[in-house]
């Protein structure tokens, strides 16, 4: 997996594309909280659940269906002024559940563990890329304090880095002559 700083980075890069106005430092907040939340599945290790349960390690919480929950009951505790409409709520939604499943697709790029179950609890088998330029990191915070998490850091962040600097400015762009001039 990468660690909850990549899964937060790409989050904060996605908060341009809000479909609503103002909210930003809720927004930020939500979107780190959303882009890490599937890792709470790490306490199944503790509980004695197998890595390659439904319920472990890169399963149920790692999933679509997951990531769907997440976004609307987001929009329902956290947006209901911005909803007026049918269309404002899928739309706030579908922005939490694309931060949420962004956890997912990106430790679907890592070069370690079993794989991601985008589609648990429908269908079981686990997933990754065929591209998996990000280095599987540690589940244990000490790690990152020695030159092999640091190095692990440094690889991860120079992709998910690069990538979140073009979408954060994709995001301003639109968000500067698309969205507030259709609003």
């Amino acid at each position: 997996m990468p660690s909850a700083i990549g899964h937060a980075i790409f989050a904060i890069s996605l908060s341009p594309f809000r479909p609503y106005k103002n909210k930003l430092l809720p927004s930020l907040i939500l979107a780190m909280v959303c882009s890490t939340i599937p890792d709470l599945d790490v306490i199944g290790f503790e509980a004695g659940i197998p890595y390659s349960s439904l319920m472990g390690h890169r399963g149920f919480t790692h999933a679509i269906f997951f990531a769907i929950l997440t976004g609307i009951l987001v929009s329902y505790l956290f947006f209901n002024e911005q909803c007026k409409t049918y269309l404002d709520r899928i739309q706030i939604s579908f922005f939490f559940f694309i931060i949420t499943i962004s956890h997912g697709l990106l430790d679907a790029m890592t070069d370690g563990g079993l794989g991601v179950g985008f589609f648990i609890p429908f269908y079981n088998e686990r997933f990754f890329f065929s591209y998996r330029p990000i280095p599987v990191s540690s589940m244990h915070i000490e790690v990152f304090f020695t030159n092999v998490g640091f190095s692990i850091l440094k690889q991860e962040l120079k992709f998910i880095g690069f990538i979140s600097c073009f979408v954060v400015a994709s995001g301003y762009y639109w968000r500067k002559y698309i969205f507030d001039k259709e609003t």
